[in-house]
């Protein structure tokens, strides 16, 4: 049975007249990795400031390991590690100090060469932090983030900013994570990235929570056909036909095939791959995470995290 790490109910804050957040509920298991996703402006930030005690919420309720987030912080604080969007390091203390310093302020000095290694920071650890990539800097604020030996790590936004290699390296050091344990629970505005990582996901607009479910079933719910396009190709029309659901043709002559799984899709995308010899760019393409926000929240998130309708 599933241990719920983060308990959410009604939760509500209010900057005057503008409402942040409004009366979302959710829960968060241990040991899973768990995005909140939406655009800019939309509450993501506000929630996780909640969460780590940084703000107090309007109304509502939200428990941390069981404990109030409003009158029981100092329980909370001492269990959780934080990277935000922005954070804050000594820029001329080398990885190794910076690092160390957030140990010993948490108490937990000691051997950290395990930690250096997990984050692939062993080349980079006597450095200073203004001499490293964009990539590996996020990469040194999640060691940070994790030298308290947290069991619930806070990542707001780690990836933006960051070109598509470096990324998916950071991806890589987000799933290494639950080896050791730790509950994660991100911010996002790549719905890649919730593939890629998440276990289970909640899609937040204008404060609301519109769904929160299993990335596998918020996809099957709410994702479109699977499809076969096909470009510049009379033939892959007839071939299509003897497969998929509906064929149809797009506005620049590509032969679109909708399926309602995979596995038929598969076998008719190795057909026109035999009786077309390869001659046609042939994608399959799946129903994605990007299916389902378009779906629940009617629009589409820009690579700068602005909703687009």
């Amino acid at each position: 049975m599933s241990q719920e790490i983060i308990e959410v109910e009604d939760l509500t804050k209010k900057y005057g007249d503008v409402t942040a957040v409004d009366g979302i509920s959710f829960e968060v298991s241990r040991g899973e990795i768990f995005s909140l996703v939406g655009p800019n402006g939309a509450g993501k930030t506000t929630t996780v400031e909640i969460l780590e005690c940084l703000r107090r919420p309007t109304g509502g309720n939200a428990r941390v390991f069981g404990f109030d987030v409003v009158d029981e912080e100092r329980e909370i604080k001492r269990r959780i590690g934080v990277m935000p969007q922005e954070f804050n390091t000594f820029e001329r203390l080398t990885v190794r100090e910076n690092v160390e310093l957030i140990s010993d302020i948490y108490g937990k000095s000691g051997d950290l060469g395990g930690l250096y290694a997990d984050r692939g920071l062993g080349e980079e650890m006597d450095k200073s932090f203004d001499e490293l990539s964009g990539g590996m800097k996020r990469r040194v604020g999640i060691a940070m983030a994790l030298a308290g030996d947290p069991e619930l790590l806070f990542l707001d936004e780690p990836t933006t900013g960051l070109d598509p290699r470096a990324r998916r390296e950071l991806w890589d050091t987000i799933r290494g994570l639950e080896d050791r344990g730790v509950t994660v629970f991100l911010t996002t505005h790549y719905m890649e990235e919730v593939e890629e990582l998440s276990d289970r996901a909640g899609i937040i607009l204008d404060g609301k929570l519109l769904s929160v479910d299993s990335v596998d079933d918020l996809i099957a719910e709410y994702g479109e056909d699977v499809k076969i396009v096909v470009k510049d190709s009379d033939e892959a029309e007839g071939i299509l036909e003897r497969y998929a659901r509906e064929v149809t043709v797009g506005e620049k002559g590509e032969v679109i095939g909708k399926f309602d799984d995979m596995e038929g899709a598969t076998e008719a995308h190795f057909s026109l791959y035999k009786e077309l010899s390869g001659r046609f760019e042939v994608d399959l393409v799946g129903p994605s995470m990007e299916d389902v926000f378009l779906n629940v929240a009617g629009g589409r998130i820009d690579e700068s995290g602005r909703l687009v309708k």
